[in-house]
């Protein structure tokens, strides 16, 4: 059988020869896409049918439904062969989706574009606000199966998301769009293009699968799929579980250290990384009480645990938005009033009417922190994880809502980051694996997880919005499907602020043991 190498599968073996064998000589071990992954694909889907928009003469060759239909008609359109359709007026049409094969290689171009009397133009439409690396592998790929199919190229465009953009209105693709010329540097790969189809059939014609070393590959572009298949068999408390050591991983991995209680110089470590490496060797919780005291000490009752749900899209939903901004749909307010109290939890949901969420959001979370309409400063901490998310919701909702701004300002210097004692390692548990974030911290320090939950992370939450609000796809959700996903979407929230409260108290339990 003799293999073709599209650009995806060109791309992936750009990025890994060991995933591009896996792709062709063996799917079935490779994870079907998640929902999330799925999602993103959609989003480049709607993008690229948005930049259609401006060529309103461009001629649709095909779906992908009828290969070999599609390549005929791509070439006689493009004036490659004789046919009814090169004949005609239209053959120098912008083209959407046509199809060109060269030796082993097989491209469908998002938009050809005709370009003086005889040649084309390549634009290659991402659903991202800027262009990398990768892309101009993509475009290069491209470049020399059309050339090789007898296309003449002129120029070579990525055509990406304008960062700057803000909806008014209906969406102008004028506006929206930018156009990045990358001919230069999509020739100087293209040249290299025959000699990697070359080595990426070797690779894929062996019935041996390559053996490669870990390596930043695994992540970079893309985080790969077979990452778990290839990283299982790492020892527990490896060395990539440093904190923010990635680089130094590598660098140990290659010289055969994977266990971080194999370490033996520290030197090259910092004093964070060092305490981790401590904590493990003694197998012992570290704790530094004296900064962990300052921090409790500075919080002040009631205090208000708030953690935000939000949702972005590629192309903005409402006006004042832009491409992948955050829009908070959801959030939980947990207060408590004193630390051994019973918490109150107020809540907002927006419902599934594809309305802006944030107006009434906006309204809810003014009560919920306590604000009235008396203007008077509310007191009480404000809890958060990791405030930097957070803090820029806020920011936001007092631009595009300028009447609430007053006590959104007051609100974010009320806010203290729940964070601070694991990031700066003022606890540190080797349960955590090196990491500071909630959903590691939480079952650390209190034995609760998020394992048991319908709904396990913010990228679901997000999701599970979206789907049931403005990408039904035509699925209609019945009522009682719609009020399971509110209830788990109400739940994982609200586990997020509960959660909190959870590890503040087992923090100050930990901080009075050791004044003892």
């Amino acid at each position: 059988m003799v293999n073709i190498l599209s650009k995806s599968k060109y791309i992936a073996g750009i990025q890994c020869l060991k995933y591009l064998w896996y792709l062709i000589n063996d799917p079935e071990k490779i994870p079907p896409f998640d929902e999330a992954t799925r999602f993103r694909f959609q989003q480049g889907h709607d993008a690229g049918n948005l930049a259609k928009a401006l060529f309103p003469q461009g001629i649709e060759v095909g779906d992908g439904s009828d290969v070999e239909a599609e390549l005929t008609r791509s070439r006689e359109l493009a004036r490659l062969t004789d046919g009814p359709d090169s004949d005609s007026d239209d053959s120098r049409r912008p083209l959407f989706e046509a199809s060109f094969t060269y030796k082993n290689t097989f491209a469908r171009a998002d938009i050809l574009q005709p370009s003086g009397i005889d040649a084309w133009n390549i634009i290659e439409v991402k659903s991202a606000s800027s262009v990398k690396d990768i892309n101009k592998h993509d475009i290069a790929f491209q470049k020399y199966c059309y050339q090789g199919a007898g296309l003449k190229i002129d120029k070579c465009y990525l055509m990406h998301l304008n960062r700057d953009f803000v909806k008014d209105g209906p969406i102008d693709p004028k506006k929206f769009f930018l156009l990045e010329d990358v001919t230069e540097e999509a020739e100087a790969l293209a040249q290299d293009v025959e000699t990697n189809v070359n080595l990426m059939l070797k690779t894929v014609n062996d019935s041996t699968c390559p053996h490669l070393p870990l390596s930043k590959d695994c992540y970079n572009p893309y985080e790969c799929p077979l990452k778990d298949l290839c990283w299982n068999n790492l020892p527990e408390f490896n060395v990539f579980e440093l904190y923010r050591g990635k680089n130094l991983a590598f660098d140990l991995y290659q010289n055969g250290i994977t266990r971080i209680l194999d370490i033996e110089d520290t030197s090259v470590f910092n004093p964070i990384q060092q305490i981790q490496i401590k904590t493990i060797k003694e197998n012992r919780i570290f704790m530094d009480s004296k900064a962990l005291k300052l921090f409790l000490d500075q919080l002040e009752y009631p205090l208000y645990f708030l953690d935000f749900e939000t949702f972005s899209t590629a192309i903005p939903l409402f006006d004042g938005t832009g491409p992948y901004q955050n829009v908070p749909f959801q959030f939980s307010c947990h207060i408590l009033k004193h630390l051994k109290g019973l918490p109150e939890n107020l809540y907002f949901l927006a419902e599934d009417d594809q309305n802006d969420p944030r107006p009434e959001l906006l309204d809810n979370l003014k009560k919920a922190l306590g604000y009235g309409h008396d203007g008077i400063p509310v007191a009480g901490s404000i809890l958060v994880y990791y405030k930097s998310f957070e803090i820029g919701i806020l920011n936001a909702l007092a631009e595009a809502f300028p009447q609430h701004a007053w006590w959104i300002e007051d609100a974010i210097g009320r806010i203290t980051d729940l964070y601070e004692p694991f990031g700066k390692f003022y606890y540190y548990n080797c349960k955590q694996k090196g990491s500071a974030s909630l959903k590691r911290v939480l079952p650390a320090l209190t034995g609760i997880s998020y394992g048991d939950m319908e709904i396990k992370n913010g990228e679901e939450a997000s999701l599970k919005f979206l789907n049931t609000s403005f990408f039904k796809d035509g699925k209609e959700v019945n009522k009682i499907q719609l009020e399971k996903i509110r209830k788990d979407l109400i739940d994982y929230c609200g586990l997020d602020t509960e959660g909190m409260i959870f590890i503040l108290r087992k923090l100050y339990k930990l901080a009075e043991d050791s004044c003892h």
